[in-house]
């Protein structure tokens, strides 16, 4: 329901300093430090009614899928918490009231037929008070996406950051490359050599964080994180989960003047829950809007390899052109021969028009690939598969609801 207040009300609020107006701003009318063409200006604006601006963008998925899919649920532990600065849901509650005066003050205004200067000032220091809120639930936060998402910034999809590679072959201790083939000035990746399973925790960890301002830390239970990314716990995926997430520690990206960590701190005592904390200029890496959604069932669905790649790059696209297959080979990292790359590229597209990812027609014609995106979102067609990686199989990424629920929901703190 639209908030009511009448003139004098206003006024009186502002007077009692219930309204928190600056002392400096509030005039009488005739003595009004604003300019008659501003006020002309603020009311030609003000004449329509527009909708107060969202404080965050909105989910381009639509419906959730089953709760067996969602992320495991974490908690902060950081001894300086603080939920009203650290915490998104309370930030965006107090973003919304902002809103909801700002839009009482416009409102009041539309129904005056003479100017109120009293009313003009607070919509220019609420107006004022909203952008710096709005600014920092950017600087603050990652952006936002819900437990049955994923996400990165674009520049992750569309080149070899995750790189696609036989588990066979032994990964290099350390590479530099621009994170843009066509810009080598701008930002470059300085760390390890990272693979598709590494994005995946990656994008974990963004979810793990995604609702505590960032350099805040986060706790997990071990046993409910591997058993979502990999399908069971045992000592062999602990071990691995811990040798990925200082594989990320060592992963930096480094900027004209700075360098972000795509881990900053992780802490894995050997027993009880795990935690880990993302660099505060990790926001950077989706400036400007950069980031790209994907469904985290599908990805969890997809064999791991070209596959997930694929799904990265075909969603980081407005549309979909022919395209040289050995540009893809060379985005992605791999190392495959032309024969043994073409093999891998036609199951990664045949596994994605079953998702409903591309449109079924696609084709590999002579050295292109002839694809596009699906004219409406089909109903992705399933097949019984065994997934496919560049690191050991350790069972399915699907869980069955009992294995959910006894996982999920268990209090127990493993060794």
């Amino acid at each position: 329901m639209p908030v009511k207040v009448s003139t004098s009300a206003v006024r009186n609020l502002v007077q009692t300093g219930a309204v928190a107006v600056p002392v400096a701003t509030v005039r009488p009318q005739r003595r009004s430090g604003l300019r008659r063409a501003q006020l002309s200006t603020l009311q030609k604006e003000l004449s329509a009614p527009t909708p107060a601006t969202p404080c965050s963008e909105p989910s381009p998925i639509a419906v959730p899928p089953p709760p067996s899919e969602a992320f495991p649920t974490t908690r902060s532990r950081d001894p300086s918490h603080d939920s009203e600065r650290d915490v998104r849901r309370d930030r965006e509650a107090e973003v919304r009231a902002k809103e909801r005066q700002l839009a009482a003050l416009q409102g009041e205004l539309r129904k005056l037929k003479v100017t109120d200067y009293d009313t003009l000032n607070g919509i220019q220091h609420y107006s004022a008070q909203l952008e710096v809120l709005q600014e920092a639930l950017k600087d603050d936060f990652v952006p936002k996406h819900t437990q049955f998402q994923l996400i990165s910034p674009r520049s992750f999809f569309v080149d070899r950051l995750f790189h696609v590679r036989s588990r066979d072959v032994e990964r290099a201790a350390h590479l530099e490359f621009p994170l843009d083939a066509g810009a080598p000035d701008g930002p470059r990746y300085v760390g390890p050599e990272l693979r598709q399973s590494d994005g995946l925790v990656f994008m974990a960890l963004l979810n793990l964080c995604r609702d505590y301002r960032v350099g805040k830390t986060a706790c997990f239970d071990v046993a409910s994180m591997t058993t979502w990314l990999w399908g069971s716990y045992n000592g062999q995926q602990r071990q691995r989960l811990k040798q990925t997430i200082r594989r990320l520690q060592r992963a930096t990206i480094e900027f004209p003047g700075f360098t972000v960590q795509l881990v900053q701190r992780f802490e894995h005592p050997q027993r009880g829950e795990w935690s880990v904390a993302l660099d505060k200029d990790i926001v950077q890496l989706f400036r400007p809007k950069t980031q790209v959604w994907l469904e985290l069932p599908v990805r969890k669905r997809l064999p791991e390899g070209l596959s997930t790649w694929l799904y990265g790059y075909v969603r980081s696209q407005s549309r979909l052109i022919p395209w040289p297959i050995d540009d893809l080979r060379a985005r992605c990292g791999s190392e495959a021969n032309d024969k043994t790359f073409r093999e891998m590229l036609g199951k990664a597209l045949r596994a994605l028009s079953m998702e409903g990812i591309i449109d079924i027609g696609w084709s590999l014609k002579g050295n292109k690939v002839h694809w596009r995106k699906p004219s409406q979102p089909a109903a992705p067609q399933r097949e019984s598969r065994s997934p496919a990686s560049d690191e050991p199989a350790q069972g399915s990424f699907l869980l069955t609801d009992e294995s959910v629920g006894s996982v999920l929901n268990s209090e127990r703190r493993h060794p």
